[in-house]
């Protein structure tokens, strides 16, 4: 067997692909951070959450 197979090589990148980004997913999503995240939850100040800046159906209405 000389000849290099190239589905087989193919195949074996995206598996190597798939599992590098399951590692670094997963890898992430124990590393975060806890707390909150910027708006108010339990235990948390809700002083320093802003209100969202909305804007109206009557805004995206055209005048013609």
């Amino acid at each position: 067997m000389n000849q290099i197979d190239w589905q087989l090589v193919g195949a074996l990148v995206c598996v190597t692909a798939a599992v590098y980004f399951l590692l670094r997913r997963i890898v992430r999503f124990f590393k975060q951070r806890t707390g909150c995240g910027g708006g108010s939850c339990t235990g948390c100040d809700s002083g320093t959450a802003k209100t969202p800046n909305f804007v109206s159906l009557d805004q995206l209405k055209s005048s013609d």
